[in-house]
């Protein structure tokens, strides 16, 4: 008996079974190739399935006899030697149809015609007969009696005096003088019409706005550097030099 009852194997020394190989014809559908071999080694014997019979085919390039391939060569060679004994050709020589001078010349002179009635046309649309022409003879005395009224009208604004600096003072009196007393407003009707604000409201709104801000605390018044009086003075000449007292040009 053996340990814990069970009985010994003595078949697992066996070997085992081979699988016996699948014949590719037993497969169902199946399309195996028997390839045979020719005594030329270019046509194959095939079968679609099993139950086909064997029938040749041809693969590959067919052999090609040497005698072709000489005539070929010689056909060759003689093309060629006739390619290079034909003369150079010009562009003159594909002209199979070549225009002559005489067609030339006539489309040129209709043309001519063709044109010469179109623009009698067009400068006949565009005649104005109520635009005289210039007479040509009196152009040129024109044109010097145009220029010399001209520089005379310049010649004459050139002596115009507009310098109202110089204004008597005596004019100036009598003009201001001329102007008379200044209009009293305060005895229109529309300014009798304005009611007088009272004491009391005014300083009601004068609370409502509040104290005044005191820019001299912010900081950005701080930062602001004093001027002194001779840095002043030096740039005040400075300016008075380049520019001069715009008061006395006025």
């Amino acid at each position: 008996m053996a340990l814990f009852g069970h009985k010994k194997n003595t078949e697992s020394n066996t070997p085992a079974t081979k699988p016996k190989a699948v014949n590719p014809d037993d497969i169902w559908n199946s399309a195996p190739v028997r390839r045979v071999k020719a005594d030329d080694g270019t046509t194959v014997f095939i079968k679609e399935s099993k139950h086909d019979e064997l029938r040749p085919e041809q693969v590959g390039p067919k052999a090609i006899d040497p005698d072709t391939i000489k005539k070929k060569m010689a056909e060759l060679e003689k093309e060629l030697e006739e390619q290079k004994n034909k003369p150079v050709m010009t562009p003159a020589d594909y002209d199979t149809n070549p225009i002559a001078q005489t067609e030339v010349s006539a489309a040129q002179d209709e043309f001519e015609a063709q044109y010469k009635i179109e623009h009698e046309r067009f400068v006949a649309s565009h005649e104005n007969k109520d635009i005289d022409s210039a007479n040509a003879s009196g152009v040129e005395d024109k044109i010097t009696r145009m220029v010399d009224e001209v520089e005379a009208r310049a010649k004459a604004r050139d002596a115009m005096n507009l310098d109202i600096e110089h204004v008597k003072q005596g004019d100036l009196d009598r003009k201001m003088s001329e102007l008379g007393v200044a209009k009293d407003v305060t005895q229109d009707a529309e300014y009798q019409n304005i009611d007088k604000v009272k004491q009391s409201e005014l300083d009601k709104g004068m609370s409502e706005l509040g104290v005044a801000k005191d820019v001299s605390k912010d900081k950005e018044y701080k930062n602001i550097a004093s001027v002194s009086d001779d840095l002043l003075a030096k740039k005040t000449e400075e300016f008075m030099q380049q520019y001069g007292d715009r008061k006395k040009q006025d």
